[in-house]
């Protein structure tokens, strides 16, 4: 049995094994799995979810059982809590970290991220030591030990992140000439762990941002909004640069007007996904994202090592990958699989098509963190001499679309006899022309079914055969 998913442990809170109980238990067995019977320091910070307390209690009643301490910080994004790990002055000890997050689901999720003390994720090797004490585990813990966590990190970890993004910016940006103007960018936090951060970076450079969607109430986290939700933000940008201004890429007399936006950036609930909108509202998705940065550094930097993506990779920007003679290697679903094949081939871009890109920002750390992604975008635009729009039109993709389907049972779904013969009929009926990729969700009890077609029209009719056919029983 598996306790773990693409990311971590997630779902809906208040039942397992995101519930009371059951996050006692992961507690002890993640601090146990890290420190054995030594006694280290985790630090926990959340999302913003309204259960993020409540899963930090027990979380807590579980590590402190097994003789560590725990330090309270709040809401923080994702990947910094993974920079912070790295942070002068932490414990000297042994340390961890966990993120209570369920990313881009809606706020009745939740889950548990968990990093080593050098910003990493946990590999298979800790997942499964986890998961062999969680299940095999007879310790008592006393679950009525209701005494929370000291939150007195919260203020530290925020500045060091904020002075983080501030000095990498300034890197980027060294031999970048300062436009006359502000360059205006329309940041949608998504009501998540990114909220309090936005508004207070890059203050006093030539970048004015904007924040939308900051107002975390615990309940609003990703709901129609984000990364995950871009149309609003897409439709906004494209009717407000239509009605108010042009940027003076697109205004060809020059002259410069009140207000523009000439960047979209749309994050999700805990920061780590990002996806770009341009001044004349084209979406730039994580595929997208990635070559551009592999191009600009092959030509500008004469770096021309390998990109990684994933399965879901769009087979058009594979193409263009070949046709530039960058390598391109694939891995399965998960930022997990993405950074191990990093590691191992030297890459200095990965990522997967919902936004999330991964990046060393030091010798020994990679991170997939939006806003960091946002400056390495910005750096691509400053540094050459082409549009946002321009950069998204030199991209050929296929189309492709998406399908989500709440299934009964997700390994039934896909043993079941009329499902398999379905599935093998669609793969005939799109032959050379488009391919089909059909998957379980590592983090719901979802399909997902990605379909990519030369002809858009014929995504809508294969959709349409597979849901006419497969069995109704096996689907909510």
């Amino acid at each position: 049995m598996k306790l773990f998913g693409t990311d971590g442990i997630r779902g809906k809170f208040n039942e397992p094994p995101i519930d009371h109980t059951h996050l006692i238990k992961i507690g002890y067995a993640f601090a146990k799995s890290l420190f054995d019977n030594e006694k280290g320091q985790v630090y926990i910070s959340n999302d913003g979810r309204e259960s993020s307390s409540e899963i930090e209690l027990a979380l807590s009643i579980g590590i402190k059982h097994q003789g560590s301490g725990v330090i309270s910080i709040g809401l923080l994004p994702t990947p910094a809590l993974s920079i912070c790990m790295n942070m002068p002055g932490l414990s000297q000890g042994l340390y961890a970290g966990i993120q209570i997050t369920a990313s881009h689901n809606p706020f009745h999720d939740n889950g548990v991220k968990f990093f080593d003390k050098n910003g990493f994720k946990l590999g298979n090797d800790l997942e499964e030591k986890i998961e062999n004490n969680y299940f095999n585990g007879k310790e008592e813990i006393n679950i009525n030990n209701q005494q929370n966590s000291k939150s007195n990190s919260s203020e530290d970890f925020n500045k060091y992140y904020i002075n983080y993004l501030n000095n990498y910016f300034s890197l980027k940006m060294k031999d970048v000439k300062v436009p006359k103007e502000k360059f205006n960018i329309l940041v949608d936090c998504a009501n998540g762990a990114s909220s309090h951060v936005v508004e207070k970076i890059l203050m006093d450079s030539f970048i004015n941002i904007i924040p939308i969607h900051n107002e975390p109430t615990g309940k609003n986290i990703n709901d129609n909004c984000g990364a995950t939700n871009i149309e609003g933000l897409k439709k906004f940008i494209l009717d407000f640069n239509n009605v108010k201004a042009n940027s003076s890429d697109y205004n060809k007399t020059g002259i410069p007007k009140d207000l523009k936006i000439d960047l979209g950036v749309a994050l999700d609930g805990d920061g780590d996904r990002v996806i770009f909108i341009s001044p004349c509202g084209k979406e730039i998705n994580g595929d997208d994202t990635l070559y551009i940065f592999a191009l600009f550094h092959k030509i500008t930097n004469n770096n021309n090592n390998p990109i990684v993506g994933t399965q879901m990779t769009n087979y058009g920007i594979q193409s263009l990958y070949k046709k530039n003679n960058i390598t391109f290697i694939e891995t399965d679903i998960g930022d997990k699989h993405v950074l191990r094949e990093m590691i191992r081939s030297g890459s200095t871009f990965g990522g997967e098509s919902s936004g999330h890109i991964l990046s060393p920002v030091s010798d020994r750390l990679y991170v997939g963190d939006g806003i960091i992604t946002l400056i390495n975008f910005l750096e691509v635009i400053f540094k050459q001499d082409k549009s946002i729009d321009e950069l998204k039109n030199q991209i050929t993709s296929i189309p492709s679309k998406l399908f989500n389907t709440k299934v009964t049972d997700k390994k039934k779904f896909f043993e079941d006899k009329l499902n398999i013969k379905v599935f093998s009929k669609l793969e005939k009926m799109i032959g050379s022309s488009g391919r089909l990729l059909l998957r379980p969700s590592g983090t719901e009890n979802l399909i997902r079914l990605l379909i990519e077609h030369e002809d858009a029209e014929k995504i809508e009719i294969l959709s349409r055969y597979f849901y006419d056919n497969i069995n109704k029983n096996t689907i909510v």
